[in-house]
């Protein structure tokens, strides 16, 4: 294990560069936990169990759900396996840390040690029927990592800048004809955008280290009116646009996802 110290700015470019080299592997199926007696391990232990652990109660281990099975609670799971050259102290803490956040989900977490593939790895889960939300935010975590260098993060503005989207969820209403125009004063950002199934919509949040935080309510053609919240990451294209990978949450109806947003230029 590694100690270091650092500020939370330097951890969170540390981590983010962990994110983008860890071996990352989706498990299939659906998993849950397995409780049973102190005494009854010889029988009941089960050779596909990915974990076993007691306390003085009893042993609990974390199987498959097979169709026989009578879960408690279902949960989608990952393997991660770390890279040797990089400090991944805190790794955890901080993927939990964005995925609540940014997902509204808990994850649960059980460690390995695998010498020959960087020592100490990761099971972490989370549950069943959150799990796409949780892997999307995971995947594009990664994404973003491998694709934006850390000194490209972005410091900038958004003051006048223009933006569209490039990429949007199914439970959103924000597509490629919506045109965002934003204002930025110190850390404060508004925005007010229209087009596609939105007649007019508003937001207004704040930016601090490359994190756009933001609420937003909207009006569509049919005079629905809708709102919620959104995370942000905020960071530079190669060839010096800005993108936002906006993570939302309704509030006014059910649904989440994420939408990508660049500058259009001219």
């Amino acid at each position: 294990m590694y100690v270091s110290r650092e500020t939370p700015e330097e951890t969170d470019r540390r981590l983010r560069r962990v994110a983008a080299a860890t071996d990352i592997e989706v498990l299939e199926g659906e998993w849950w936990f397995e409780e049973f007696p102190l005494e009854r391990l010889a029988e009941r232990v089960r050779l596909d169990a990915i974990a076993l652990v007691r306390d003085s109660d009893g042993w609990s281990q974390l199987v498959p759900a097979r169709t026989d099975d009578r879960p408690t609670e279902r949960f989608r799971l990952w393997c991660c396996h770390f890279p040797t050259d990089l400090d991944n102290s805190g790794f955890v803490g901080w993927l939990a840390t964005r995925i609540k956040r940014k997902t509204g989900s808990g994850i649960l977490v059980v460690c390995g040690q695998n010498s020959a593939r960087g020592g100490i790895y990761d099971y972490a889960g989370c549950p069943a029927g959150v799990a796409d939300t949780v892997l999307g935010e995971i995947r594009a975590l990664i994404a973003d990592g491998q694709s934006v260098p850390p000194q490209q993060r972005c410091g900038e503005s958004l003051d006048g800048r223009q933006m569209r989207a490039v990429a949007t969820a199914d439970g959103g209403e924000v597509s490629v004809e919506t045109l965002f125009t934003f204002a930025q004063v110190g850390n404060t950002v508004s925005a007010q955008y229209a087009g596609g199934t939105v007649r007019l919509g508003h937001l207004v949040g704040t930016l601090a280290g490359g994190e756009l935080s933001f609420r937003y309510a909207q009006v569509d053609h049919a005079g629905r009116v809708d709102g919620g919240r959104s995370v942000c990451d905020v960071s530079l294209l190669p060839d010096g646009r800005v993108q936002i990978r906006e993570h939302f949450q309704w509030e006014s109806r059910d649904g989440s996802g994420t939408n990508v947003l660049q500058e259009i230029k001219g």
